[in-house]
Parts: C-alpha cells; structure tokens; sequence
C-alpha cells in the first residue's frame, strides 16, 4: 500500500509540474533560509556554552556610584574581591582572576609577529574553563613568572613551522615588547573556538605581574583592572547568591570611604555575556541578544508561511482533483486511505524541498558567511544539541511536523469530497474553507507588513547613525599604529615632534597628530576630579593628545584654545594644561564655557589649568551617549596612535611617503596604517550585518507570502469562471471583473495593515530603545508597507484573474 502512495504521489507530480515546482521552490526555499537563519542564531546563542562548567560560571560584576550618580558600569574591578569572594562564601567552589592585554608584539628569532589578544591567567582558570592542550603539563603552564602559553596558531606564525608535535619547542624563549622581557614557552594549546567570551592568542603568567606591578596585582582594595569569575556550587541560586554582596561591599569598601565611590557588585552568568553585555571595557565583540531572538522570529515566520502556501496552493487544486476523489471513493477507496494518500503527497514534497534546501544551504554558505561575517557550517550546526538533543533530531522532528500539519487540512478537505456530487460536477462550497484560506493569508499580509516596515526603520536607524554630524571632520585622516619595539627615554617629546614635522614637509599632509586613544576606542577613566576648592568629585574619560590633534579633526573651540607645544614638559610632573568638552564643563558645574577657563582642577595629586573648552563630540558611536571628557598634553610613546591629514591627491604616494618616514623613525617596528573613518563605521559592524541579514530574509518571507497570495487568488479566480462568465454575457467589462475579484483581497490588506502596523510600531519603539541616539519612525514607516503589499498584491491579482476574466463567456460557462 506503501509504495502504491509513492506511486501515485510521483504521478501526481508530473501531471501537475507547475503546481509540484511551486511548492518545491516555496518549501525549499523557506527551508533553506530558516537553516541559514537558525544557523547564525543558534552560533550567536552557543557562547561559552562549550565549557563543561558553562552552567556554574559567572562573572563579577562592578557598578560605581558618586552619591546616587553611576559613574562605571562594567566587568573590571578591584583585585581582592574575586578571592575574598571565594574565601567568605562557601558557595563559591573555584575563582579565577584574568587581566587581558592589547595588541603588542613577539620577537623570535629576531622576527617581530603581532600580537592582538593577550590573556594574563592563574592556574585555576584551566580548572574552571575547557581548553585542549597540545603541548605541556596542565597542571604547570602558568605557575612560575615569565611562562608563556600560545594558541596553536601563534605558534604556527611565531616559529614558522606546520608541525603538530610542539613539545620540541617548550622552553623556547621569546621576547615581548619595546622592554624585551623574555618569556618561556610552557605549553601550546588549541586555539579556542569561535564561540568563546575570552578570545586570546597567547597567555602569560599573571604572578609575574605581581612583580612587575607590584602587590596591588594580587590583593587590593583601590588597583581596579581586573575580571573576575566565580565557578558556585552544583544547585547554588545565583540571583540569591548576590542578595549577600551589599553586606560584602559595606564590610570592605566601607560607602566611599575606600575607593571614594560607593561599589555595587552583582553576578553575570558566563552564557549570557555575549548577547546581553552591554557594559564598558567588554574584551570581544559582542552581539545584541534582542537582534538574534528577532532573526529567530523571522526563520519562525518564514517556516510557517512557506507551510501555509502548501495549504493554500494545495486546496486551490481541490476541484481540479475533486473528480479524481469521486472516481476512487467509487472504486472503493475509503476517506482513511485518501487522508493518507494526500499526506504521503505532503511528507514526499517536503522530504524533497528539505533534500533541495539542503544543496541550496550547502551552495550557498560562502556568501552567507560572508555576509554575517562569520564562519558557520551546515555540520557544526546539525551537531549542535539543544537540550541534549542534536540540531539535526531537532530539523527533523520539525520538518516532520510542519509536512503533517501542513497536509493534514488539504487530506481532509479532498478526502471529503462526496461521489454523488463530484461525478455530476457539483464539488459544493465550503464556507469554512474559504475563511481558513483568506485568514492564511491575512496572516502573511499582516507578517509581510512588519517585515518591510521593519526593513524601512532598520536601513534608516542605521543610516541615521552613520550620517549624524558627531562634532570631528574624519575624512581623508590616515592613522598609524605607535611603535612597539622602540624604546622612549626623556626624548619622546623631541622625538615625536620631529616626526611629526618630517611628515608635514609632504605637500599632501595637511597636519599630523598622535593620541593616546583613537575614535572608537574606550578611554580610561578618572575618578576624584575636583575643582580646587570644592569638595564634590567627579569622574571624567581621559585620554593623551598633542597640540595638533584638535587642528587634524577640526573640532570647535567654545572658549580658550588648543594645546601649544610648550604645554608638553619633559618632566610628566610638570604638565599642566586639561581641555574639558563641554559636557565636562557643565558636569564640574561651571556656569557657561568662558567661566571655565583658566580655573584649577585637582587630581592625580595636582592641580591643572582648564584652558580650553571644545564642542561635545562622540568619541564612540551613536549607540553611546557623549561623555565627560578632559584631554591631557600627555605623550605615552608605543601605546599613542599617529593621526594624518592628507589631502586626498596622490594618496598611494603619500602613504608611501608616511611609511618611508616611519621607518627612518622607528626601522624594527611594522608599519601599520588604516583610516579613521573606515575605523569609526567598524562599530556599525554588528548593525549593519543585522540589517543585511534582515532584510535579505525579509524579502524572502515577503516573496513566500506572494506565493501563497498567488494559491488564493487562483483559487478564487477558478472557483467563480462560471459567474466571471455570466457577468461578461451580462455585459460586464474586464475593468469590472477585476474590481470584484480584487476588491475583497485588498480588504484582507487593509486588515492585515490596522492589524499589523501597531504592533510592529510597538516593537519598533522597544528596538529603538536600545539606542542613545535615535531615528524618528514618522509616517512613511506606516506608508511604505501599506504600498508596497498593494503594489505587490495587485500585480499578483491581475496577473491571475486575467487569465479568467479573458476567457471566451462560452468557455466559460462550459467549464463548471
């Protein structure tokens, strides 16, 4: 009986090509883009989740307060908490304390290889987290000072060599730096994978720290800098767990007796901390968790439409095939074996489009990760398990799902048919058939209208915050990174100003600067700033800049001026000068920016003369609010970035010629140089690739809904030839056939439209809340959707009804 269902499944197939293409195409396509969608989603979602002890991790948390105002927010914090966390509360059975590092520079061999994530661990943390060594004892890479741990990687560009067997080269001595501290190889480990929180290229041994920063690195109250993890015991409630931090933070910090702010501390499980960090001094990209469950929701919605395309295109066929139900009920066929007849159907079409999906994921993967960035696979997402499930257990037991539910209303609405009237030609009308039809397919109008007023507000969030004036000219400004591996005496001031001045003689430099922080990046900051006098502190962001830095970006003086080139002492304790932005002006609470000038600040055990104020500008993106900021005359050699204005002519000349300078100046360092601007649009990276992904699978779920619109109208079309017949004889226009027929269909748009537009717009206004800086939604958000659906709808409506509404009225009223 089996194979007497496949039989007649293929046979039904080729007799009706275009209707099994259709719903191939539409299934499979649907499929594929779910796939590719759940990929991303379920990758952004397996964070971390690779460690064995993923569940029982979390990480300390630190919020800091001046009075009720939170000044920091973030995961770094004092170096005595993780242990004296771990020593009063038995619920904490492991702790680890990591200090991360930038990028810097190895030598071996007399070869410089850049360096760009550098971890500095304790022994606990290969206790704690799951890492695959190659080379080493566990128990002994990160116990002694001076011992260097690299990623299987590293280790490949470091020694220059393929080889898999690395414990020839523990014990290797490697140089790191402009100091040339030498390190020893103590292990090789495998890279960690893509999915992880803590990405790092090599590790270094934190106790040597303890020597080289002194003990604060072990155990202090007031040396901040430092994350911390908690590994709590086996059915230990984190969120109860906290409650017991307030007594902690009074015990130690005693109010703001200690640090001079108040210190708020909770918990962040290690699973969470990709997708919903949105906390200062983060050390890997992270992603936003609400964009993921968006795209989730999407695949959700493509699935679903694709499988109410196959009932509508299905039962859009019903009396084509109704005579063919009346001949098999009369040869004796019962409803049980037609149900599964017409289930088979569905089970073999899905079976198939998810066999095409497949090819089409497969083919097609490439661009994909290259468009989200990311290197995925169809194989490491099928063996992905959701709890304790393979992905691929879980495709299928939805796909077997989704072919059941989907063939179960066509099985039963063919199966129904009755001999008597069918071989007569009367196939009856089911009211209740036609509703289910129509709100199939108000539900994909009203999914297809949050879809493209989605895509509209996404592409003009993303566009607002790429064309917002943010108060600092970066076109044409070339930055380069600080030398490394040069050392810096009491010269640095000469030194950078000659190289600073030899790259101005090039026609094509307009000006040059250097910065100890560049656009984009997370400035340090400074607590007890006071005016001289009072006693209110404050925290302000700091950052190093020379007297030309303000010219290279032309940022706006509201009152005093620039730095001059004799504010830069040779002796760092002789520097006085600090330009505020404005936003710090008014937060130190001075009345206006001219009152500002000249007045006395204290901090860092001296007194500074405020003699600039510049117009608030974003230093981050637009994400961001603008902060307090004070700029300092300060050179700090390798860790300063070189800024340069070009004119834009002869560009490939004038980098040549900066490159060529660089390396009179500094010959053992590499030259690397970018541009500010590319640099700046790099923190869009994620919003920019959520809006490509969206709107890419937008359009598909958008192209489906068509499909199914397409199912309903021919339906209708078909079902009313006779009347379409009688009305042309009557003397009805073509106009006026196309008028009924699309009358009812653009009521189901103006429903869909009242239905969904709210309800989009609601979910719009908690999107953007995500924002500091935010697009107005405005009218055309309600608009756009509206003539798009019925632009779309018309055209497919036309298109079908045409071909009923043309007929000869003769044809016509034979059909039926």
């Amino acid at each position: 009986m089996l194979k007497n269902y496949f039989k007649t499944t293929l046979r039904s197939f080729r007799k009706n090509k275009a209707f099994a293409l259709i719903n191939l195409l539409g299934l499979s396509v649907g499929l594929a883009a779910s796939i590719f969608i759940l990929q991303y989603a379920f990758f952004q979602l397996s964070f971390d989740k690779y460690n064995s002890k993923s569940d029982r991790i979390f990480r300390v948390m630190n919020e800091r307060f001046e009075g009720n105002q939170m000044i920091q927010r973030g995961q770094i914090t004092y170096s005595a908490v993780g242990p004296q966390m771990a020593e009063d509360y038995p619920e904490v059975v492991n702790y680890t304390t990591i200090n991360t590092m930038g990028t810097n520079f190895f030598i071996y061999d007399n070869q410089p290889q850049e360096i760009s994530s550098i971890l500095m661990l304790e022994p606990s943390f290969f206790e704690m987290f799951d890492l695959e060594i190659l080379a080493g004892n566990p128990k002994e890479l990160v116990n002694e000072n001076y011992q260097l741990v690299l990623t299987e990687s590293m280790a490949r560009k470091l020694f220059k060599t393929n080889t898999s067997d690395w414990t020839g080269y523990l014990g290797e001595i490697v140089e790191m730096g402009s100091e040339k501290l030498k390190w020893q190889v103590s292990g090789v480990v495998a890279d960690p994978p893509a999915n992880t929180s803590l990405p790092f290229e090599a590790i270094l041994s934190r106790v040597t720290f303890f020597t080289l920063w002194g003990e604060s690195a072990r155990f202090s109250w007031n040396s901040s800098d430092y994350f911390h993890y908690l590994q709590l015991g086996e059915g230990v409630d984190y969120k109860e767990f906290e409650k017991k931090f307030d007594s902690f933070s009074e015990k130690y910090f005693r109010g703001d007796e200690v640090t001079g702010t108040y210190e708020k501390f909770h918990l962040q499980p290690l699973e969470e901390i990709h997708l919903y960090s949105d906390y200062e001094y983060e050390n890997h990209l992270t992603s936003d968790g609400r964009m993921v469950w968006i795209l989730i929701i999407i695949a959700v919605f493509i699935l679903t439409m694709a499988w109410m395309n196959y009932v509508n295109l299905t039962t859009s066929r019903s009396l084509q095939r109704a005579k063919e139900v009346g001949v098999r009920k009369v040869v004796g066929a019962s409803r049980k074996q037609l149900m599964s007849q017409y289930l088979t159907e569905s089970l073999v079409l899905n079976l198939l489009s998810f066999v095409l999906a497949i090819t089409l994921t497969q083919a097609l993967q490439g661009p994909f990760n290259n468009l989200v960035g990311e290197d995925l696979s169809l194989l490491a997402f099928m063996g992905l398990k959701v709890l304790s499930v393979p992905m691929a257990v879980w495709v299928l037991l939805v796909l077997l799902i989704g072919s059941l539910g989907s063939g179960i209303y066509p099985a039963f609405v063919l199966s129904g048919f009755k001999p008597s009237q069918t071989l007569k030609g009367d196939y009856g009308k089911s009211t209740h058939g036609r509703m289910l039809r129509k709100s199939l397919v108000t539900f994909q109008f009203i999914l297809s209208t949050a879809l493209i007023a989605g895509t509209y507000l996404v592409i003009k969030q993303t566009h607002f915050m790429k064309s917002q004036d943010i108060g600092v000219n970066m076109d044409h400004v070339i930055t380069v990174e600080g030398a490394s591996l040069t050392n810096f005496d009491t010269t640095i001031v000469a030194f950078n100003n000659n190289f600073l001045n030899k790259l101005k003689q090039n026609p094509h430099v307009l000006n040059a600067a250097t910065s100890s922080n560049v656009f984009g990046s997370r400035m340090p900051r400074t607590f007890n700033v006071k005016r001289v006098g009072d006693t209110e502190a404050h925290m302000l962001n700091r950052m190093g800049a020379n007297y030309d830095f303000f010219d290279v970006y032309q940022i706006n003086f509201l009152a005093g001026r620039s730095f001059r080139k004799e504010d830069h002492k040779l002796d760092p304790r002789l520097i006085d000068a600090v330009i505020l932005n404005e936003k710090a002006s008014k937060i130190l609470g001075f009345e206006n920016t001219d009152v500002a000038i000249n007045k006395k600040l204290s901090f860092f055990g001296q007194e500074w003369t405020i003699v600039g104020v510049t117009d608030d500008f974003h230093h981050r993106s637009l994400k961001e609010s603008i902060e307090p900021m004070m700029i300092l005359p300060i050179y700090f050699g390798y860790s300063d970035t070189y800024q340069i204005r070009v004119s834009g002519e002869n560009l490939a000349e004038t980098i040549a010629y900066i490159e060529q300078t660089y390396n009179e100046f500094f010959p053992s360092d590499l030259f690397e140089y970018g541009f500010m601007d590319a640099r700046f649009e790099s923190l869009y990276k994620s919003d920019v690739q959520f809006g490509k992904v969206f709107n890419l699978f937008s359009l598909l779920a958008i192209s489906i809904a068509c499909l199914g619109l397409f199912g309903l109208v021919g339906f209708t079309a078909m079902q009313r030839t006779k009347e379409i017949g009688i009305r042309k004889v009557l003397g009805a226009s073509i106009k006026d056939i196309l008028g009924l027929l699309s009358k009812e269909f653009l009521w189901l748009i103006l429903i869909a439209n009242v239905v969904g537009l709210p309800l989009i717009y609601m979910a719009a206004r908690q999107w953007l809340g995500g924002y500091e800086y935010q697009t107005s939604i405005g009218i055309p958000f309600f608009i756009i959707p509206l003539l798009v659906v019925v632009l779309i709808s018309v055209l497919i409506i036309v298109s079908q009804t045409l071909k009923v509404a043309t007929l000869n009225p003769v044809k016509s009223l034979r059909q039926e």
